[in-house]
């Protein structure tokens, strides 16, 4: 079993938080006892409404000898800490995130939208509803009561 260097991942946490922070993006650094040290980036666009449910977890790792910022699985989820654009490949893949989370809302809440309004409507012959007001471009959601 090997020994986890916690100063050195908290630094460099601490240090990639300082240049997100620069680049405008909002973050946590967790140092829980007997836990793997952690940055957190919230996920939705307006905290201001409530709690934000969905975090960005980003872990500071050593692979041999070279530290490395990971914030999922893969080797597109990877970059080095030492790298000089580490910080803005990072803000890059949490943008996309919640670029991302935003449109499954968007689709979610239209979809809720459009089964309120065939829950309305007579179950007297088969109805196509197809309603597109407010919902992602391209996505067109239909119902068919029966």
């Amino acid at each position: 079993m090997r020994m986890r260097d916690v100063g050195a991942e908290a630094g460099h946490l601490i240090r990639l938080a300082g240049e997100l922070h620069d680049l405008g993006l909002d973050s946590v650094v967790r140092l829980p006892p007997h836990h793997e040290p952690s940055m957190e980036i919230s996920l939705a666009d307006d905290t201001a409404t409530g709690p934000a449910m969905a975090r960005m977890r980003i872990t500071a790792t050593r692979r041999r000898r070279t530290w490395m910022f990971a914030w999922g699985r893969g080797r597109r989820r990877r970059v080095l800490a030492t790298a000089p654009d580490a910080a803005r490949r990072i803000a890059a893949a949490v943008h996309a995130t919640r670029t991302a989370h935003a449109a499954q809302r968007a689709v979610a809440a239209e979809a809720a939208q459009v089964a309120r309004a065939a829950k309305s409507l007579p179950d007297a012959g088969d109805v196509q509803i197809a309603h597109t007001a407010q919902a992602v471009p391209g996505v067109r959601v239909f119902w068919r009561a029966r």
